[in-house]
């Protein structure tokens, strides 16, 4: 009796399964934008990089489905006089709809724009070190 039971549960619930998906919307993945640009410096400067990252993202109406993704990285290496970084970018996407599901949602933007001055003693001519040495 029990055996049947559960049979009888099991089967229902494979049942289910197979029925769900032919009765339900499918989901769609929402449209995602994504910038990584890092900007460092590693020098023998004591004053700050004189940066700018101006990341422009745009997306035209309901979205589903798409993404994009820019990377960059600048990296200034050595010397003694203040480094100079400038980065543009500009993203724009579009396309799709509501994804069969009636609900529009917002595009997902991330941005990951580290940033990084790092002085190096070995690069200042007046670390006394580096005097000594005839650097």
């Amino acid at each position: 009796m029990k055996f049947a039971s559960l049979f009888s549960i099991g089967l229902l619930s494979f049942s289910a399964c197979l029925i769900a998906p032919s009765t339900t919307r499918m989901a769609s993945a929402q449209c995602v934008m994504t910038d990584v640009g890092q900007q460092a410096t590693i020098s023998g400067s004591r004053r700050p990089t004189d940066r700018t990252n101006n990341v422009n993202m745009q997306s035209q109406g309901p979205c589903t489905g798409n993404s994009i993704t820019t990377t960059g990285e600048q990296l200034q290496q050595g010397g003694t006089a203040p480094a100079v970084q400038r980065r543009e970018v500009n993203q724009v996407i579009q396309g799709g709809s509501d994804g069969g599901t009636g609900v529009t949602t917002p595009t997902v933007r991330v941005r990951v724009n580290p940033k990084a001055d790092v002085f190096n003693p070995a690069d200042d001519p007046n670390n006394p070190v580096n005097r000594i040495q005839g650097q």
